[in-house]
């Protein structure tokens, strides 16, 4: 289910040109990473969804369940996207995601690492965008 719902959400992800908000996700082996993002003049978070193997860590838990994380802090431009996850209390940082993007023509790639205190770090492909 999960993976269906990360698929699903790959389809409809917008990583850039830069919309008013949407859907960026990330998936690698074992790990997916699910943003709806809000482009202003900053890169804004509203909700934030990682699932690593059967666990799942949620910025919004009472809508989209799992353990409770904040997102930390956000940096997007043509070139790369940078995330920092926190624990619940913003006591310290506990994933990392960085995304490097390029185009040419019409193709368009944007992938990077991920990084998970006591899971590991992950190649994530953050691709698909709509």
């Amino acid at each position: 289910m999960k993976r269906a719902l990360l698929a699903a959400a790959l389809l409809a992800s917008a990583a850039w040109p830069a919309q008013a908000t949407g859907e960026l996700s990330c998936g690698g082996e074992g790990v997916g990473i699910d943003l709806l993002v809000g482009h202003i003049d900053v890169l804004s978070i509203s909700r934030a969804v990682i699932t690593i193997g059967d666990q799942t860590w949620s910025s919004t838990p009472e809508s989209y369940p799992g353990t409770p994380i904040t997102v930390g802090q956000g940096f997007e431009d043509d070139r790369m996207l940078a995330v920092d996850f926190t624990d619940e209390n913003v006591n310290e940082i506990i994933g990392r995601l960085r995304v490097v993007k390029a185009e040419e023509g019409d193709s368009r790639v944007a992938g990077g690492v991920f990084t998970f205190k006591g899971k590991g770090a992950f190649v994530v492909d953050c691709s698909e965008i709509q």
